[in-house]
């Protein structure tokens, strides 16, 4: 798939509108970004007007940021998740977006105003995991929803996805921060907390305590990839996800997060591993 329209799109917010933007973006933010884009433009093409979901195509975004990135400098500054949903050439039915920072939200919704799909676009202001029956109300019956889920730390809750997904086709990419959050405090703050946030994240009876304490060999790598695989295992046996994949995001060689992807569908994983297949660059990837 040719890149032009990535450039297109970040040609789009190249320049200062006056509004806030996230400023903490690097190059592994615009990588995440990308495969983002590739994803949905690979299935909003293969999807849109499916018979199967007469509901259409819904876009959900559960941390929409200002729909804007820029590094610190503000050298480099490039499309957000919303703004990339709402400027595909298929469009979506409708793209809920909920952002809890008042600032950036307003910003998300300025800039959603000022696109084609304007009238089809809605921002809730406020935390996701309150808001979820709302954003659940706003997704019409039988269709096929695609969301994403990028918090800053262990934010999203597992009751949040179990409300988002229930009774609906959702698939969905969600930031794991099994890296700079979960290997760093599952020891010192979650281990003696039953209700900690890692907890919250795994959702009910994950035993991550029990099956940490039988890792034979401890490593980082090892941690990681058990929590990684404890989370899709949650999703199988409490959601009915069935097919999985995660890629690593890292940063001047150092991992920080893991993007896991899941779907009920074998189609969407397709989907997903062909974005995966050039990177930002335009680089192919060989698998």
């Amino acid at each position: 798939m040719p890149t032009d329209r990535w450039r297109e799109l970040c040609k789009l917010v190249a320049q200062d509108d006056g509004l806030p933007v996230w400023k903490e973006a690097h190059q592994g933010t615009k990588e995440k970004l990308f495969f983002w884009y590739r994803y949905l433009t690979i299935t909003t093409n293969a999807m849109w007007h499916n018979r199967h979901f007469p509901g259409g195509l819904v876009y959900v975004d559960l941390f929409a940021g200002s729909g804007v990135c820029a590094t610190k400098d503000s050298k480099h500054r490039f499309p957000g998740s919303t703004l990339i949903a709402a400027n595909m050439p298929k469009p979506f039915a409708r793209i809920v977006a909920c952002e809890q920072n008042q600032l950036l939200a307003r910003a998300c919704e300025a800039r959603l105003n000022k696109t084609k799909v304007a009238a089809r676009c809605r921002v809730l202001h406020g935390d996701c995991n309150r808001l979820v029956d709302e954003i659940v109300r706003d997704i019409p019956r039988r269709a096929l929803t695609l969301a994403f889920i990028d918090p800053t730390g262990l934010d999203p809750k597992f009751a949040t996805i179990a409300k988002l997904s229930e009774g609906r086709a959702v698939d969905f990419v969600t930031l794991f921060a099994d890296a700079y959050d979960i290997i760093r405090n599952a020891e010192y703050h979650y281990r003696n907390d039953p209700n900690s946030k890692l907890d919250e994240v795994l959702g009910p009876d994950s035993r991550w305590r029990e099956k940490l304490d039988k890792l034979r060999n401890p490593t980082g790598i090892n941690r990681r990839n058990l929590f990684a695989e404890i989370y899709k295992s949650q999703l199988q046996r409490h959601l009915g996800y069935r097919h999985f994949n995660h890629h690593t995001i890292c940063r001047k060689g150092t991992p920080l997060y893991r993007l896991i992807y899941a779907s009920r569908h074998q189609l969407g994983l397709h989907f997903w591993k062909e974005a995966l297949k050039r990177d930002v660059s335009g680089q192919r990837e060989l698998f």
